[in-house]
């Protein structure tokens, strides 16, 4: 059995995508760190995930990292500072090149270990020019040329929402994945964009969210 790379965060739609695609593939979750605020959190957070789950299926994590205060400057939000808050728009959550550095980089480690498939859990409405179904199409020709591999890079989940993801995957313990900006230890914060955004997933899908937030009893 070949494997694939899933390019993971520990937030819910690509823990979603990982265990969706470890059903009949082994996977390689791959988790990029570049000085973000929150990663530590999100990598315990999918480590959780995949102990929880417990499928043979899915490889030890890889992490590759990147120094993310050379490329925004060491004052951006996402390294200090306040994040966007509740009631901000999406837009103000852009990491400029986000998915460039992700999946570059996942690329470049997949061309050396001979997989040939990366996966990525971006969703319909994802407002970057760095997730639409143009980029990663490009960007796939591109990494085919620049590595000399048949790289492909695929986003499976770009016809849905959040929402129809916790409807259809309600059965895996999404309490175990992390959409937070400003975690308090393993808590949500409550109070930041990507929280605002689980929360009123959850509500639309009619799911209990058994996520823990901030100054909350659940």
């Amino acid at each position: 059995m070949n494997e694939i790379a899933v390019l993971t965060s520990g937030g819910l739609d690509s823990a979603i995508l990982l265990a969706d695609l470890a059903k009949s593939n082994k996977t390689r979750p791959i988790y990029v760190r570049s000085g973000l605020r929150w990663e530590n959190e999100e990598i315990s957070s999918l480590q959780s995930f995949i102990e929880t789950i417990n499928n043979p299926l899915i490889s030890e994590i890889v992490t590759l990292s990147i120094d993310g205060s050379s490329l925004y400057g060491k004052k951006h939000w996402s390294l200090c500072g306040e994040v966007p808050a509740y009631d901000e728009p999406d837009e103000n959550v852009y990491i400029p090149g986000r998915n460039l550095i992700l999946v570059g980089l996942a690329a470049i480690w997949c061309s050396s270990h001979n997989i040939s498939s990366i996966f990525l859990g971006s969703l319909k409405g994802n407002p970057f020019t760095d997730a639409t179904d143009n980029f990663i199409q490009d960007y796939s020709e591109i990494l085919k040329i620049g590595l000399n591999k048949d790289i492909s890079v695929q986003a499976p989940y770009r016809g849905k929402n959040k929402i129809e993801l916790i409807k259809e995957f309600k059965h895996l313990p999404l309490d175990k994945t992390m959409t937070c900006m400003q975690p308090v230890g393993m808590i949500h914060c409550n109070a930041c964009n990507k929280c605002k955004e689980r929360r009123d997933a959850f509500e639309m899908a009619g799911i209990q969210d058994k996520t823990k937030y901030n100054n909350e009893e659940n």
